[in-house]
Order: structure tokens, then sequence, then C-alpha cells
């Protein structure tokens, strides 16, 4: 949660010349703070639950998030040109991360597992600017954990490894 809201922090903020007026059913990333790991409304006692926007100087939207009691349930990021470039999906502690390139390929996909308000593990897939797939990983505790595959430009599986927290248990290829 943190993460997500020190990422929307840090747009807000890069953004700040590019934001124009934001729509009038949502309030702005400008107007929002954490508080104990919840997000608040600037000035408010409870936490928010509903919508953040902010448009590109274009007027073409650049940011959503959906609140509920102060914890992000969804968000979605565009790039200038009206392409999705982020989106994330949270469904109790488990966080889907998907980020797109510019023509609309997927780039990258990540699901982490939360536990205590920590992340605890995480999967990852990564595509090429062609829509190959290039690498799966996964990590827990900060450490390898189960199959890492790397492949080749031709998509030909180059690597194919087992990991135990860290420590390669399987080597495939």
């Amino acid at each position: 949660m943190r993460i997500l809201f020190a990422v929307l922090l840090a747009i807000a903020a890069v953004g700040w010349s590019l934001s124009v007026a934001v729509a009038q059913s949502g309030a702005s990333p400008y107007e929002m703070e954490e508080r104990g790991g919840l997000v608040y409304r600037s000035g408010e006692s409870a936490p928010y639950t509903g919508l953040v926007q902010d448009l590109h100087q274009s007027g073409q939207p650049r940011l959503e998030a959906h609140y509920q009691g102060g914890k992000l349930a969804s968000s979605k990021l565009w790039y200038e040109g009206g392409q999705l470039a982020e989106e994330v999906a949270v469904a109790a502690d488990t966080w889907t991360i998907r980020r797109y390139q510019e023509n609309g390929r997927l780039e990258e996909e990540t699901v982490a597992v939360f536990r205590g308000g920590r992340k605890f593990s995480e999967r990852a897939r990564l595509w090429d600017e062609d829509g190959k797939l290039r690498s799966e990983v996964g990590f827990q505790g900060g450490k390898l954990q189960g199959p890492l595959r790397e492949f080749d430009a031709s998509g030909k599986l180059v690597r194919d490894e087992v990991y135990d927290q860290g420590v390669l248990t399987q080597k495939n290829k």
C-alpha cells in the first residue's frame, strides 16, 4: 500500500505542471495523504472511499484510482496519448500489476501477495517489445523462490531453474 501510494504521490508531484482540472466525480491526488497505512482526503478524519483522478495537460486521463476504506482497490495510469500504461487490481492481500508499452503490448505482469502489510511473495513475467515472453521468476522474502525461466528472442527456453529461498535446488537447463 505504501509503495503504490508513494508512486501515486511521485506521479502527482512530477505531473503537477501537467495536471488540469479533475473531473467533478473524483478527488485529486494532491488532496490525498497517508496516515497509518491508510489514505485520507486532507483534513478529513475518515479513511477515503471513492475515486482519485488526474488528467494530462491535454485533458486525457492520467490516473484513476479507486479506494475503499482508505485502501487501494484498483488503479490505472495512462500515457499522454491515451494508451493504458499500468493497471493494478487488489483482491484481499493480492495485488496484480500489469504494465504496458506505449504500443499497447503487455510488458510486465506481477502478482504480489502481502501479509501483515508487507510483501510476502511475488511472481513476475516479462515480455519484450515484440510481445514475446522473456522471463518468469518468483520471490519470497526478497529471495528467489520457485521456477525461474528465461527465453531467447525466438521463444526458446534458455534457462530453467528452481529455487527454494534463494538456493538453487534444480537446474533443468
